[in-house]
């Protein structure tokens, strides 16, 4: 079918308005955060499921590539078209269609922000734990299908945790819906969890329901600056054996920041790491909490701990870690950034590495993130000339290779996408693979979903 009888099925399915054709418009949605692609046919905003499944019904009757895309916040390329088709964004699908606090549900349409559903969720004294930096302006969906994570999910989990049910338009072109609205069932396979981080390569998610929790009555953020790595690592050692866990603990190293210190234009004690604390409390004996904390940090070798109990200050302690995704280019005007995932006890290995990778190489990196669940952003930062490429290439390959030495895995919540896919062999066996393969033939035979994306084809 030619690209013209393509376009005039496509505006009978949507409105004009939504519908993108100029080359102007659709090169807006041809870049996520971090990976540009090619461009595509047509941009498409669906208004319903009805929409989405005629959407992919023409997909399979020309064929044609089909690319899902949320608010186009990730990082590895996971909605960016590579070659050509039709994007399908799915943010005008955004309604918040019930919050339930007797069930402690929320049922959302794909589109809506996690940051709406926060404040929404809110007014009912609920709050929805899934967290990622980009919360204020990724989509619910896009947080599904990449199984997003954040700085809570040491105490919370990810995103996954939390679904308990979806619509779904499967590359076939049929509507599914899996899953429940309660908080417990155990009938037939978990074809809910399948869908979440499967990349868009199965189906289009149109709604979802998500279990919401209570705000907890307090809390309070700590942060420490240490003269070491190895005392601020050594620090959450001695946390987790006193029976302390926080619902959010954060890392820093040196090169962060000073990243952040320029950014912010501030000054921070002298220090060669950071740990961000934030703690909960049931409103009798938080003071107390924090004390003991306070007093576990500067024993394990703090050279200074400050603390906020109101949420201002929370904010102001918070943004020398959030900063950090502008921050980062000071060293460098091209960031590319690793999200590995390294057993508890392996970090301090992990960090020293990627250092001496970087170092190996003479390229730039800072390294920071979720140092409770071993979760690690390494952004090595370069400039723009092929040799600087090169050399980034091997080593994120040499990462990725002492990830896997050290019983770790390539991406704790940023996913395979496109940048990941050329190594994923390194983690996933061939059978494993394989396996994949025939669950995508089940739910996409024509492979019309986001292709070369997540899964080696």
């Amino acid at each position: 079918m030619s690209y013209e009888k393509v376009i005039k099925k496509l505006e009978r399915i949507v409105d004009p308005e939504d519908l993108l054709i100029n080359k102007e418009d659709l090169l807006c949605y041809t870049y996520d955060a971090n990976v540009r692609g090619v461009l595509p046919w047509a941009v498409v905003f669906p208004r319903s499921s009805e929409q989405v499944r005629e959407i992919l019904l023409l997909a399979n009757e020309v064929p044609l590539f089909v690319f899902p895309r949320g608010a186009g916040t990730g990082m590895t390329g996971g909605s960016v078209p590579t070659a050509g088709g039709v994007v399908l964004c799915m943010t005008k699908m955004k309604a918040i269609k019930e919050i339930s606090p007797e069930d402690g549900i929320a049922i959302v349409e794909a589109g809506v922000l996690n940051g709406e559903l926060q404040e929404e969720a809110k007014k009912y004294n609920l709050f929805f734990p899934p967290d990622p930096s980009s919360y204020l302006y990724s989509t619910i969906g896009g947080n599904v299908a990449e199984n997003a994570g954040g700085a809570r999910a040491l105490r919370y989990g990810v995103t996954r945790d939390y679904v308990l049910g979806l619509e779904v338009v499967t590359g076939k072109g049929e509507i599914l819906r899996t899953g429940r609205r309660t908080w417990k069932g155990v009938v037939g396979y978990d074809l809910t969890g399948l869908f979440v981080g499967s990349e868009g390569t199965l189906g289009v998610i149109t709604e979802v329901t998500v279990k919401l929790l209570p705000i907890p009555p307090e809390w309070g953020t700590l942060v420490g600056f240490f003269p070491s790595l190895s005392e601020a690592f050594q620090t959450v050692w001695s946390l987790f054996s006193e029976g302390i866990m926080p619902s959010s603990l954060e890392f820093m190293d040196q090169f962060s920041l000073k990243c952040a210190e320029k950014f912010l234009q501030a000054e921070f004690p002298s220090s060669e790491a950071l740990l961000i604390l934030e703690l909960e409390g049931i409103g009798i004996g938080l003071g107390e909490f924090l004390k003991r904390v306070k007093e576990i940090l500067l024993r394990s070798g703090a050279r200074e701990v400050d603390e906020a109990l109101s949420f201002e200050e929370s904010q102001r302690i918070w943004r020398i870690r959030r900063c950090l995704s502008q921050a980062a280019y000071a060293l460098g005007p091209v960031k590319v950034n690793e999200d590995i995932v390294v057993p508890r006890s392996k970090i301090a290995e992990a960090v020293k590495g990627a250092h001496q990778i970087a170092e190996k190489y003479g390229i730039n990196v800072l390294c920071f993130g979720h140092i409770g669940d071993g979760n690690i952003h390494v952004n090595f930062m370069i400039g723009h000339s092929e040799e600087e490429r090169a050399k980034v290439h091997k080593a994120v390959e040499e990462l990725f290779d002492l990830t896997l030495s050290l019983g770790g895995t390539l991406s704790g919540e940023h996913g395979v996408g496109i940048t990941k896919l050329p190594y994923i062999g390194k983690e996933l066996a061939q059978e494993a693979i394989t396996l994949m393969r025939e669950i995508k033939r089940v739910f996409d035979p024509k492979g019309i979903l986001n292709p070369n994306k997540g899964l080696p084809l």
